[in-house]
């Protein structure tokens, strides 16, 4: 089962990967924007299914639109659209808890899950935007996803061919420290590759701090997403894609890294 598992995952990511790369190259940082905007909100659509199993259909609707205007703000307009867009938020979320019917004592555990989708999903993930903005853009977030991949990939390999050491038992026991360390090899000779055949103006050194940086942030994002299904008590967040889950599922390590990536590039780089 573990190698149905392994191949199911790797035969989904190897038709899904070419697909991306044709609707990126062709689509430029408009086809970003797009992707990210489904993403977010489908994303968005299964953490509130899990986090407020009780919310009425018009409540998550309307999150996932502000979720989806956030992306557009980051798109269009740019950091300070983007905190007008916070700042309307937090202020709808509250009016929205004011004419519902809902128990008022639930009121602020409510609002904290609905700001906290907003700020984990959209605002996270949209900064893959930014990075398409960027001279080799393109390869810039080609790098970012591919290395993720390759690293889960050699994560699932190592682990379960030596893993011995769980990274985190109480959260994801199938997770291990040898299956860290395959992520961290596969991550940094996929970052190598790219920068040996695309972008020649990233440094040996540079690579290897984008691999390293991809594949501890991934790993950490997938974590910190189990937290949510155990607290939840699910196993995948969605069935969207065979083999991985729901789109939350496969967006958690991109949460992490989209940031890391970005302003690595806008202050260090």
């Amino acid at each position: 089962l573990r190698r149905l598992d392994i191949g199911r995952r790797v035969l989904s990511a190897f038709l899904l990967i070419p697909i991306l790369t044709g609707v990126l190259v062709v689509g430029g940082p408009a086809a970003t924007y797009v992707l990210v905007s489904i993403a977010s909100v489908l994303g968005l659509r299964e953490f509130y299914r899990m986090t407020l199993p009780g919310q009425g259909f018009a409540g998550k609707i309307a999150r996932m639109f502000l979720g989806a205007l956030l992306c557009a703000a980051f798109y269009w307009g740019g950091f300070q659209v983007v905190v007008v867009v916070l700042c309307m938020t937090v202020i709808l979320l509250f009016i929205g808890q004011m004419v519902s019917d809902e128990d008022l004592t639930a009121v602020p555990g409510r609002i904290g899950i609905g700001l906290l989708g907003m700020v984990y999903i959209p605002l996270l993930l949209s900064h893959l935007i930014l990075v398409h903005r960027f001279p080799n853009g393109l390869a810039w977030v080609l790098v970012l996803v591919t290395g993720i991949w390759v690293g889960d990939t050699f994560a699932l390999l190592v682990g379960s061919l030596w893993g011995r050491h769980k990274l985190w038992p109480t959260i994801s026991p199938k997770k291990t420290i040898e299956g860290l360390v395959g992520c961290i090899l596969g991550a940094i000779i996929s970052t190598l590759v790219f920068k040996w055949v695309f972008l020649h103006v990233m440094t040996v050194q540079t690579a290897i701090v984008i691999g390293c940086g991809l594949a501890v942030l991934g790993q950490l994002g997938d974590i910190c997403e189990s937290v949510i299904k155990r607290g939840a008590h699910v196993k995948d967040s969605g069935t969207l894609i065979p083999g991985h889950g729901g789109m939350l599922d496969r967006l958690d390590s991109l949460l992490f890294t989209s940031p890391f990536l970005y302003y690595l590039l806008t202050y260090v780089l």
